[in-house]
């Protein structure tokens, strides 16, 4: 493998050089840090739920991102030879993003039914229970496996020849189209879709729940049901601030390529934006909704 290193980067791309050695050593310590708390309050939970599953899928994702962003810490510094090797690291990237999309919008389904049908989800055996966590645990198991099986369908798209630099495409180089439709429809707008649908309708379920509340245990349960919308409307709005202007990055790299030099701006900056999710989810999924929905789930 060939280096190529300097402490003072120079050239057109020397800003977003310095900009990307700045932005993502913090994001990769304190994803390291959360992560690892987070594993290590899982350690200490005595009963799972399938909420537990699914957020231990979510860190599962988020920390095997954060693991390998030394390497792309290192590339700004010492930008690697064009192998196979960069392929493999770009494709962890996209895994890793996707698994976290698809099982923040599996979570989201996942309470938009504890919270609208709380008796269906609360009935039946233990053996129902334990039939319904082997179910999460199956879900979680596809979206692993569906993922990387887009990710290897189109992984001629992310072969040496088509890169730029170890962890960016070259924009003379378009990706298929079939690539650019998967990852814009299957991975963005239906989710953020059903993100948007469920995270509504918990929303007005929860607000109008609170009308029904006796007058003796009003102020308790109000007041926890009203930081649950506040959780849930964050959370939402995380997702959208996080992974939509990536997605529109992608697009317009697909129309105008590397014309713009703004373009290549907001691209550096949408893929940071993306990245921050892996600290953030920590946060908003675990700390935050253990604590609103441990009665729901």
């Amino acid at each position: 493998m060939v280096f190529n290193c300097s402490l003072v980067p120079n050239g057109p791309e020397a800003g977003l050089l310095i900009f990307q050695r700045v932005a993502y050593t913090p994001v990769f310590i304190l994803g390291l840090i959360l992560n690892a708390s987070v594993l290590w309050r899982f350690t200490r939970t005595p009963k799972w739920t399938e909420t537990h599953i699914y957020m231990l899928n979510l860190l599962l994702a988020d920390f095997l991102l954060t693991l390998f962003l030394p390497f792309r810490i290192f590339e700004t510094y010492c930008p690697m030879k064009l192998t196979h090797f960069c392929t493999f690291l770009i494709s962890v990237h996209y895994v890793n993003m996707y698994v976290s999309i698809f099982t923040i919008t599996a979570i989201s389904v996942h309470r938009y039914i504890a919270v609208r049908f709380p008796m269906h989800s609360k009935t039946g055996t233990g053996a129902s229970e334990d039939r319904r966590k082997k179910i999460t645990s199956g879900a979680c198991a596809f979206i692993w496996l569906l993922v990387i099986i887009i990710n290897i369908t189109f992984s001629k798209n992310l072969y040496p020849e088509f890169l730029k630099t170890c962890y960016e495409r070259n924009g003379l180089h378009k990706m298929s189209l079939g690539f650019l439709l998967v990852l814009e429809i299957i991975g963005y707008l239906l989710p953020i879709v059903t993100i948007t649908i469920c995270s509504t309708q918990t929303i007005w379920t929860v607000l109008n729940s609170i009308k029904d509340i006796r007058q003796h245990t009003e102020e308790d349960i109000s007041v926890t049901r009203k930081r649950a919308v506040a959780i849930i409307t964050a959370n939402m709005i995380v997702f959208i601030v996080c992974f939509t202007p990536i997605h529109v990055a992608y697009l317009l790299r697909y129309i105008f390529g590397e014309i713009s030099r703004y373009t290549n701006i907001f691209y550096d900056i949408s893929e940071w934006l993306a990245t921050t999710n892996c600290c953030l989810d920590s946060v908003g999924y675990y700390f935050l909704l253990k604590k609103v929905f441990r009665d729901k789930t």
